[in-house]
């Protein structure tokens, strides 16, 4: 029996490498988005133990290191707010990637299917005509009656 060979393979191929290229750009599109989600969370960090910290020296408090502090807070609270911004460009990117890999993968499994179809279908008329033909020789072989050497 002879082996299914699928006309649209190349195609099949085709949209197999777009998928992939997809989802290689859904990969790094993911990527950035968690680093953002953790960056963020890590300068929520670093503020909760800023204000931690004590800044007394005995009874007396340290204003300069009071207000340093509160500088320091700002600027991370300052590079949060642009990291938020950020993330909200980055998360609609996101979607937009995950829609084509979507797409995408979409297209791929309509081609895989139908390829599974048709290959069903060949085996079956394939199996079908090895059938009729063992069936044929069965048949001609009664029809010849029985040989005598």
């Amino acid at each position: 029996m002879r082996r299914f060979q699928f006309r649209l393979e190349r195609f099949l191929d085709l949209r197999r490498w777009k998928e992939r290229e997809w989802e290689i750009r859904l990969a790094h599109a993911t990527g950035k988005v968690v680093l953002l989600q953790n960056r963020i969370a890590e300068i929520g960090v670093e503020i909760g133990a800023s204000y931690g910290r004590s800044y007394t020296n005995g009874p007396a408090v340290d204003i300069h290191a009071m207000a340093g502090r509160e500088l320091y807070v700002q600027r991370l609270a300052a590079e949060r707010g642009r990291k938020t911004a950020e993330l909200a460009v980055r998360l609609r990117e996101l979607e937009e990637v995950r829609a084509r890999y979507l797409e995408a993968a979409r297209d791929r499994k309509v081609l895989d299917k139908l390829k599974e179809r048709r290959a069903g279908e060949y085996y079956e008329q394939q199996r079908d005509e090895e059938y009729a033909t063992v069936d044929d020789l069965n048949t001609a072989s009664r029809l010849r009656g029985p040989q005598r050497d």
